[in-house]
């Protein structure tokens, strides 16, 4: 990517052969630059990414699309035609960011320079439909089908957090179905890929009926008689069951069974037709699969609340079912490993039924996790600053832009946001336990007495250190410097961990002397005055302590990036 948007390599951009220049330009992969990223912000709010200033995961999407324009424009100014590989990798990165106005332009390219699509791009354009609006901002947490998020589909209120794919007018089943037909007319052979879009452009509206004969009419698999028959040898026999078949399934149609039922309130057929499907194929369920249905176990397990309390609770089961299906999932022969995601949700059922014993369970399983990130990033960091120590001949810029030191950035770069996302679900986790003042019972004065002092001094590093807890007798303020929405909740240089106390078994260990990454590498950056984070590497790796840093202003005047990190040097050096 480097390479390809330098100014420099413009001519050799503008002038290489077709195949070398298709066989670079597929490298730019979105499971490299995009998929990563996207699925560690998938469950960190909105409000958070602000409070705690990560790089927002639309800025990487503009910064990828722009970085894809850029050496196109080069391609195509050195004299260059474009030709099929080129555009399908195109609408392959604007799926992978839902952006459908770069799909569009892309398409319209296509037909301006006669270059017909095949089932691939049919499937990148589907896509990019499908998902629209979905990865960013609170529309990731809108997919559930109801009469009321219908309506504000309808209407795409823009401010509301309904602006992605739409419904009514706006429909994005007219979409699919249209490209559908454009497909057959041409004479482009669908495949299984296609029809899975199928099934959910028909979920987006919420036309199950819809869902249900692609089933049927495709494998030839009644969503209803699986449902309701426990014996399926007595169904009727599924069709392409030759894996070399286009049609023949694999884990992207169980994925969008999963997610087109559970979002359309029925945790049922989802999770019967995964499983019938799956035996007639002979089709691993993988993870993605199984925490798709576990999430929207979930979701139709919550209880709803206010006007529209009615429709919200359309398929609405008993929490003790997703414990069931937690237990299933993890049990022989799938076992899959629980996320942070998973604990937290778990967490939160203890705690509307005010089992603290199952909460506590949840946080220490939740902080062993974190606990094995921490330690595989700071095997990465420590990869990082070996590199840094080599000997290196003065002003050599070129010993940051090896393939070697890439690499390794690029390790601890995805390490250290999902230990970010990961501490900010523990810091949930321990408010969440503060703030439930019917723990153990409503007339049980343990909690208060005994429990909570004691849960205090092990997750204190977690909490702000300026609180209001209520008691039965009053409430009790506790006084400091930080409180409630604090972007820097830890004081020091050293991390937070769950702490060994009396009434716990925790074992203090090498985690007590971890250094914070931020310090670290503001301590990196005042010892080493001739690291200037100007090539690609470095400035990830030092993005978010410069992203963070405290504005710095001398005679009323804001400084640069560059004089704020030479007068914070200045100071931390004075210090």
């Amino acid at each position: 990517m480097n390479a390809l948007t330098d100014p420099r390599f413009s001519d050799l951009v503008g002038g290489m052969p077709q195949t070398t220049f298709v066989e670079a330009f597929l490298l730019l992969s979105p499971s490299y630059f995009i998929v990563p990223y996207r699925d560690i912000h998938r469950p960190i709010h909105p409000f958070v990414e602000n409070l705690k200033q990560l790089k927002l995961l639309e800025e990487r999407f503009d910064e990828f699309a722009n970085n894809l324009a850029r050496i196109i424009r080069t391609r195509v100014a050195g004299g260059q035609q474009l030709g099929l590989p080129e555009f399908t990798h195109l609408l392959a990165c604007a799926a992978s960011m839902a952006d459908v106005p770069m799909a569009q332009q892309v398409w319209q390219a296509m037909k301006d320079h006669e270059v017909e699509p095949d089932t691939q791009c049919y499937n990148h354009f589907m896509e990019t439909h499908i998902w629209e609006g979905t990865f960013t901002g609170l529309e990731k947490y809108r997919m559930r089908v109801t009469p009321y998020s219908y309506e504000k589909r309808k209407h795409g209120y823009e401010s509301q957090g309904w602006s992605g794919y739409g419904t009514g007018r706006r429909s994005v089943r007219k979409i699919i179905r249209v490209l559908f037909q454009e497909m057959v007319d041409r004479a482009v052979p669908p495949n299984e890929e296609t029809f899975a879009n199928l099934l959910l452009g028909y979920c987006r509206g919420g036309w199950v009926p819809g869902m249900k004969d692609i089933l049927r009419v495709t494998w030839n698999i009644d969503v209803d008689e699986v449902k309701a028959e426990s014996d399926w040898s007595r169904l009727s026999e599924v069709k392409h069951n030759d894996p070399a078949s286009p049609l023949y399934p694999t884990e992207r149609l169980l994925f969008a069974v999963a997610h087109a039922f559970g979002t359309n309130n029925d945790i049922d057929a989802a999770i019967s037709t995964v499983e019938f499907i799956s035996a007639q194929y002979k089709i691993p369920i993988p993870e993605r699969v199984w925490m798709q249905l576990f999430e929207w176990a979930f979701v139709l397990s919550r209880r709803r609340f206010g006007r529209h309390k009615e429709q919200m609770s359309l398929g609405h089961i008993s929490s003790l079912r997703v414990i069931d299906l937690f237990e299933k999932m993890t049990a022989e022969p799938h076992n899959v490993r629980p996320t942070m995601v998973v604990r937290c949700k778990l967490a939160k059922i203890a705690w509307d039924r005010k089992i603290l014993r199952d909460y506590k369970a949840q946080m220490a399983a939740a902080y062993k996790i974190l606990k094995e990130t921490r330690q595989r990033q700071l095997e990465a960091r420590s990869v990082i600053e070996a590199y840094m120590k080599r000997r290196r001949p003065q002003n050599d810029h070129t010993h940051w832009q090896s393939r070697e030191f890439s690499d390794a950035i690029y390790t601890y770069d995805i390490l250290r946001l999902h230990t970010t996302q990961q501490t900010e679900f523990m810091d949930k986790l321990a408010r969440n336990m503060l703030i439930n003042r019917l723990w153990t019972g409503r007339n049980n004065y343990s909690w208060q007495r005994t429990l909570f002092p004691s849960m205090l001094e092990e997750w204190e590093d977690f909490l702000p250190k300026e609180f209001i807890f209520h008691m039965r007798t009053g409430l009790v303020y506790f006084h400091g410097d930080i409180g409630w929405g604090s972007a820097y909740r830890y004081s020091g240089k050293r991390i937070p961990i769950r702490r060994p106390t009396p009434h716990n078994d925790v074992e203090p260990g090498d985690e007590v002397n971890y250094i914070d990454d931020e310090f670290f590498w503001r301590a990196v950056l005042r010892l080493n005055p001739d690291i200037e984070p100007t090539s690609p590497s470095l400035r990830r790796l030092f993005d978010p302590v410069l992203r963070t840093e405290t504005p710095l202003y001398v005679a009323g005047k804001t400084l640069d990036q560059g004089e704020q990190r030479s007068e914070h040097q200045t100071v931390m050096s004075s210090n």
